[in-house]
């Protein structure tokens, strides 16, 4: 029988990694769910040491989940679970995985109330950066932070692999550990450092997890949550290029352009190994620049190939390193693509950024994507110091491009001054300035002599309201060009009165429903008066246009059972035509008796036959003669009952002339108080007003320019691209040149007739002409 016999060898060192969940701004920029690279590294590091490792993984549990409390998120299993979870531990070290997102706010006080929870019984206590690539990295005092949490017997800072091996060994020898600061400085090669130790890690929970948090409704991942069998990698640390947000490389020596690879055999072998143990199915590569060198980012395309792999690249690709070839192979591999463009400025690029980056290729890499039906997403940033308004309003019109011609998304972040960057060194963040760095990427900015945040915020609502305006097409049919009003300003008043045949217009219908544009506008002259028109919107509506409107005088709806019709047939929203809040300012310029009254009635009844079930609104053209009324019309409209108001400044087709138009004070003066004064619950949107003419209130004229495409079917003519037609008519001056909103804003109407001189009203005040009105 074995004789048993004992083992006085001393049992291995025991480490702890913990790996807490997260308390975040909901402003949140990177990958917090990817952290858990940094956790898993440093387990490796203690493992090749010959230590005993256990991680304590606030992500990969069952109750683990993205939750948003408010201005802050949770990311993790909760905290009462976590720190349940430390009571108790004993170890011979305990390492903190670190990151950005417990270093500053809201992050800090969870990292204090982390570290009180470990036992002091727990051995030497670590606070580690884990600098493994892919994010950004926010300088910050380790002093204080050793200071401020008093149970902290050492912070290591930056790439802390060399710190971790110097702190085990410590413990290995006995040798007491002072309390302080250690930082790693010396940009040391990958070739022999030991890959994340992956297979600690409970696999099916981490990959649950995963799965919960990029379905995340309120704030879905930047990639699909399947497959959900993922894992991060860095393949090279650091990039060779100098850019001035940039917080690569963090504690090397300056210029920090330190490039360090993982040698290939290596990550081959060891990815080959995750895929076959553990069902990997996804990599997410973390590094700044995953294609700098072209022989390994086709390697790792090839690589993908043969083992079945998707990719996903969340810091992007750099454009001009990217060949038609590559797009090709990553169609299949990857869920979208992401370049940076920054700047659309040269002089940006090279001398205020350090990117050194030629815009036009972003442009071929957008063209191969939408030719491969690639989804691309393109980066900029907005101000930098040193750059000027008009490449800011440049960027924002490149980026809005891009995305009109080849369908790439832009992705627009605001220059922060992270601690640690160029950027920070030479301007430090002002008082008063947010103090969520997550949330002043998308809604700080600095100010400099050249821009403000209120103007990058401008920027920013423009490229935004271009995005969301983008995906509309709608195609507008005018029935007839008779009408029963006879407008002084009537756009289409010199046309021959005459009709649209029912079966051109439900073919042009079909036809444009075909290509993709889900709504209509019936229009006129006065639709009401054909006939045909119900037939027309039922048609419309089994085609499946999702919005119909029938734009009117409203004169026939009077006639209740006529709103009604209107109503059975289909009709989504009716927008009626009235230009002022009484009876002879009306009818002097509709030039018919009786049409304030039959209008206002035809609005009740429309309003009556829809129940709440059909949008009523309002339009209201704007002359001279009417536009001291706007303010009375509003609250008249709000009387009434109507839910929106269209309020379009004169334009120069048809009757209308030059005399007609307002003069920029008036129109500015009545705007205002409208819109300052608006009724409670009523939408108000103004046409064919320049921004500028508005100022406080912009965005009440921008929505008017951002459409992409809207296709209009004269009568008897063939169809015409109407934002096309209408830019024709506008032109722009040399103010337009920085404007932001020129971005949209094709510019002011020109009239015929209009003297080449600037034109005033009375009072002395620039009319709203191309090169008077402000």
């Amino acid at each position: 029988m074995p004789v048993a016999v004992a083992d006085n060898r001393p049992a291995s060192p025991h480490a702890v990694v913990l790996l807490p969940p997260l308390l975040l701004s909901r402003h949140f920029v990177d990958d917090p769910w990817l952290t858990h690279l940094g956790a898993y590294q440093a387990a490796s590091v203690l493992l090749r040491r010959g230590w005993r490792v256990e991680v304590v993984d606030g992500f990969a549990r069952r109750s683990a989940a993205l939750v948003r409390r408010g201005e802050r998120a949770w990311l993790g299993e909760p905290a009462r679970d976590y720190l349940r979870r430390l009571r108790g531990l004993r170890a011979d070290l305990v390492v903190v995985a670190g990151s950005p997102f417990l270093t500053v706010s809201p992050g800090r006080g969870w990292l204090a109330r982390l570290v009180v929870a470990v036992p002091a019984a727990a051995g030497v206590l670590a606070y580690a950066d884990m600098v493994v690539g892919g994010m950004h990295y926010v300088e910050y005092d380790g002093e204080e932070l050793l200071a401020s949490a008093p149970r902290l017997d050492l912070v290591l800072r930056y790439e802390c692999e060399p710190l971790l091996e110097r702190v085990a060994a410590a413990v290995e020898a006995g040798t007491a550990t002072s309390r302080g600061v250690l930082e790693n400085r010396v940009p040391f090669p990958l070739d022999k450092l030991p890959l994340p130790a992956w297979e600690r890690m409970d696999l099916p929970a981490s990959f649950a997890f995963l799965r919960r948090v990029l379905g995340t409704r309120w704030r879905p991942g930047p990639f699909p949550p399947e497959p959900a069998e993922t894992l991060p990698v860095v393949t090279a640390r650091g990039c060779p290029h100098g850019c001035v947000f940039c917080s690569k490389n963090p504690g090397l020596p300056e210029p920090r352009r330190q490039y360090r690879a993982v040698p290939w055999a290596r990550l081959e072998r060891a990815i080959g190994r995750w895929v076959r143990t553990m069902g990997v199915r996804r990599l997410v590569v973390l590094d700044e620049v995953a294609n700098l060198r072209e022989e390994r980012f086709e390697a790792l395309l090839g690589l993908a190939e043969r083992r079945g792999l998707r990719l996903e690249f969340p810091n992007g690709l750099r454009a001009d390193r990217l060949r038609q070839e590559h797009v090709r192979r990553l169609r299949p591999l990857t869920s979208a693509l992401k370049v940076s463009l920054e700047s659309a400025s040269g002089r940006v690029q090279r001398h205020v950024i350090g990117k050194n980056l030629e815009p036009a290729a972003v442009e071929r890499v957008a063209e191969w994507c939408a030719a491969a039906e690639l989804p691309l997403f393109v980066h900029g940033i907005i101000g930098i110091p040193g750059e000027r308004r008009g490449e800011i309003v440049r960027t924002v019109r490149a980026l809005a491009g891009l995305h009109r011609r080849h369908g790439a998304v832009p992705l627009l972040q605001f220059a922060t001054p992270i601690p640690g960057t160029a950027m920070a060194r030479r301007c430090p963040p002002a008082p008063g300035a947010i103090a969520d760095l997550h949330e002043a990427f998308q809604h700080g900015g600095v100010t400099t002599s050249e821009f403000d945040p209120a103007f990058l915020r401008q920027a920013a609502d423009v490229l935004a309201l271009h995005v969301a305006t983008a995906r509309e097409r709608k195609v507008i049919v005018n029935l007839t060009y008779r009408c029963n009003n006879h407008c002084v300003f009537c756009a289409v008043g010199d046309r021959p009165a005459r009709d649209a045949r029912t079966a051109d217009v439900v073919e042009a219908l079909r036809r444009h429903r075909d290509r993709g544009f889900d709504l209509l506008d019936i229009d006129g002259g006065e639709p009401t008066l054909d006939p045909e028109l119900p037939a027309v919107v039922s048609a419309a509506r089994a085609m499946g246009y999702r919005r119909i409107t029938v734009a009117t005088n409203g004169r026939l709806l009077s006639y209740p059972w006529f709103a009604d019709a209107l109503v059975r047939a289909g009709v989504m929203e009716v927008l009626v035509s009235l230009h002022a809040p009484e009876a002879p300012l009306q009818e002097r310029l509709t030039r018919t008796a009786g049409s304030f009254e039959q209008t206002v009635a035809g609005i009740r009844n429309v309003l009556a036959a829809g129940g709440g079930g059909v949008d009523v609104g309002v339009n209201t053209t704007v002359v001279r003669d009417n536009v001291a009324a706007l303010p009375a019309m509003a609250g008249f409209l709000a009387g009434l009952g109507v839910g929106h108001w269209t309020v379009q400044v004169v334009t120069p087709f048809g009757r209308a002339r030059a005399a007609h138009v307002p003069s920029a004070r008036a129109l500015r003066e009545n705007l205002s108080a409208v819109l300052d004064r608006a009724p409670a619950g009523m939408r108000i949107q103004i046409i064919n007003c320049p921004p500028c003419l508005l100022p406080g209130h912009e965005s009440a004229a921008l929505t008017d320019f951002g459409k992409a495409e809207r296709a209009m079917v004269f009568v008897g003519e063939s169809g015409v691209n109407l934002q096309e037609w209408l830019a024709g008519k506008r032109r722009r001056d040399a103010r337009c040149r920085d404007c932001v909103h020129a971005v949209l804003c094709p510019g002011f109407y020109r009239f015929e007739g209009e003297r080449r001189g600037p034109r005033t009203s009375r009072s002395g005040t620039n009319a709203a002409s191309p090169r008077t009105a402000r």
